[in-house]
Protein backbone atom coordinates (compact mmCIF):
# COMPACT_ATOMS: atom_id res chain seq x y z
CA UNK A 1 0.00 0.00 0.00
CA UNK A 2 1.56 3.29 -0.84
CA UNK A 3 1.90 6.13 1.94
CA UNK A 4 -0.19 9.17 1.06
CA UNK A 5 1.59 12.27 1.96
CA UNK A 6 0.26 13.62 4.93
CA UNK A 7 -0.96 17.85 4.87
CA UNK A 8 -1.87 20.26 2.70
CA UNK A 9 0.01 19.67 -0.57
CA UNK A 10 -0.35 23.21 -1.61
CA UNK A 11 1.11 24.42 2.00
CA UNK A 12 4.67 24.86 0.65
CA UNK A 13 3.38 26.90 -2.84
CA UNK A 14 1.28 29.00 -0.83
CA UNK A 15 3.80 29.96 1.49
CA UNK A 16 6.25 30.52 -0.97
CA UNK A 17 3.96 32.39 -2.79
CA UNK A 18 2.68 34.63 -0.36
CA UNK A 19 6.31 35.73 0.40
CA UNK A 20 6.94 35.84 -3.58
CA UNK A 21 3.47 38.24 -3.68
CA UNK A 22 4.86 40.86 -0.46
CA UNK A 23 8.20 41.01 -2.21
CA UNK A 24 6.97 41.68 -6.08
CA UNK A 25 4.71 44.67 -4.07
CA UNK A 26 7.71 45.64 -2.26
CA UNK A 27 10.03 46.05 -5.43
CA UNK A 28 6.15 47.64 -7.36
CA UNK A 29 6.45 50.67 -4.46
CA UNK A 30 9.65 50.72 -4.83
CA UNK A 31 10.57 51.20 -8.35
CA UNK A 32 7.48 53.06 -9.17
CA UNK A 33 7.60 55.98 -6.34
CA UNK A 34 11.15 56.05 -4.84
CA UNK A 35 13.38 55.42 -8.45
CA UNK A 36 15.67 57.92 -7.02
CA UNK A 37 16.59 56.35 -4.25
CA UNK A 38 16.71 53.02 -5.32
CA UNK A 39 19.44 54.20 -7.84
CA UNK A 40 21.26 55.92 -5.31
CA UNK A 41 22.10 53.13 -3.84
CA UNK A 42 22.50 50.88 -7.09
CA UNK A 43 25.47 51.05 -9.81
CA UNK A 44 23.14 51.32 -11.95
CA UNK A 45 21.54 54.61 -11.28
CA UNK A 46 18.29 55.85 -12.14
CA UNK A 47 15.78 55.26 -15.59
CA UNK A 48 12.59 56.23 -14.24
CA UNK A 49 11.08 55.03 -17.49
CA UNK A 50 12.58 51.60 -17.07
CA UNK A 51 12.11 51.35 -13.09
CA UNK A 52 8.45 51.91 -13.73
CA UNK A 53 8.31 49.17 -16.52
CA UNK A 54 9.57 46.97 -13.52
CA UNK A 55 6.87 48.29 -11.47
CA UNK A 56 4.44 47.15 -13.97
CA UNK A 57 5.74 43.65 -14.49
CA UNK A 58 5.51 43.57 -10.84
CA UNK A 59 2.04 44.01 -10.61
CA UNK A 60 1.37 41.42 -13.33
CA UNK A 61 3.35 39.06 -11.15
CA UNK A 62 1.12 39.84 -7.88
CA UNK A 63 -1.62 39.60 -9.80
CA UNK A 64 -0.98 35.71 -11.54
CA UNK A 65 -0.25 34.88 -7.81
CA UNK A 66 -2.93 35.88 -5.91
CA UNK A 67 -5.23 34.66 -8.81
CA UNK A 68 -3.43 31.50 -8.25
CA UNK A 69 -3.90 31.59 -4.34
CA UNK A 70 -7.34 32.80 -3.99
CA UNK A 71 -8.58 30.12 -6.72
CA UNK A 72 -6.45 27.67 -4.74
CA UNK A 73 -5.04 26.16 -8.20
CA UNK A 74 -2.47 23.77 -7.28
CA UNK A 75 -1.53 23.54 -10.88
CA UNK A 76 -0.92 26.91 -11.33
CA UNK A 77 1.11 27.88 -7.73
CA UNK A 78 3.18 25.21 -9.39
CA UNK A 79 3.88 27.05 -12.45
CA UNK A 80 4.70 30.11 -10.30
CA UNK A 81 7.11 28.60 -8.32
CA UNK A 82 8.56 27.52 -10.89
CA UNK A 83 8.79 30.90 -12.59
CA UNK A 84 8.87 32.47 -9.58
CA UNK A 85 12.45 30.68 -8.99
CA UNK A 86 13.92 30.74 -12.27
CA UNK A 87 13.15 34.71 -12.21
CA UNK A 88 14.87 35.12 -8.71
CA UNK A 89 17.92 33.17 -9.89
CA UNK A 90 18.52 35.40 -13.06
CA UNK A 91 17.48 38.52 -11.35
CA UNK A 92 19.78 37.84 -8.61
CA UNK A 93 22.56 36.35 -10.37
CA UNK A 94 22.24 39.78 -12.09
CA UNK A 95 22.69 41.48 -8.85
CA UNK A 96 25.66 39.75 -7.96
CA UNK A 97 27.31 40.29 -11.56
CA UNK A 98 26.85 44.05 -10.86
CA UNK A 99 28.21 43.45 -7.02
CA UNK A 100 31.18 42.02 -8.44
CA UNK A 101 31.92 44.77 -11.09
CA UNK A 102 31.58 47.44 -8.85
CA UNK A 103 32.18 46.31 -5.33
CA UNK A 104 30.88 49.02 -2.84
CA UNK A 105 28.85 49.15 0.39
CA UNK A 106 27.14 51.90 -1.36
CA UNK A 107 25.54 49.39 -3.66
CA UNK A 108 23.42 47.77 -1.26
CA UNK A 109 20.52 47.08 -3.60
CA UNK A 110 22.85 44.84 -5.55
CA UNK A 111 23.88 43.32 -1.76
CA UNK A 112 19.99 42.64 -1.16
CA UNK A 113 19.66 41.78 -4.51
CA UNK A 114 22.02 38.58 -3.73
CA UNK A 115 20.62 37.94 -0.53
CA UNK A 116 16.56 38.36 -0.41
CA UNK A 117 16.15 37.46 -4.49
CA UNK A 118 18.87 35.13 -5.27
CA UNK A 119 19.47 32.97 -1.97
CA UNK A 120 15.78 33.70 0.27
CA UNK A 121 13.43 33.64 -3.30
CA UNK A 122 15.58 31.65 -5.56
CA UNK A 123 17.15 28.79 -2.82
CA UNK A 124 13.26 28.44 -1.22
CA UNK A 125 11.61 27.92 -4.25
CA UNK A 126 14.01 25.86 -5.48
CA UNK A 127 13.30 23.51 -2.31
CA UNK A 128 9.94 23.72 -2.55
CA UNK A 129 10.20 22.08 -6.16
CA UNK A 130 12.38 19.55 -5.43
CA UNK A 131 11.07 18.51 -1.78
CA UNK A 132 6.82 18.59 -3.32
CA UNK A 133 8.78 16.57 -6.41
CA UNK A 134 9.83 13.94 -4.29
CA UNK A 135 7.03 12.97 -2.66
CA UNK A 136 5.50 11.88 -5.89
Amino acid sequence: MKKQPSGDPAGPFRWYLGFMAAACGGALLWQAFLPELAGLYSSWGVAAGWQREIALWNVELVAAILCALLGKDLRAMKILTLQSTVLCWALGAHHLAALAAQPSPQYGIHLLGVLEVMLLGGVWGAAVLLRTRKQK
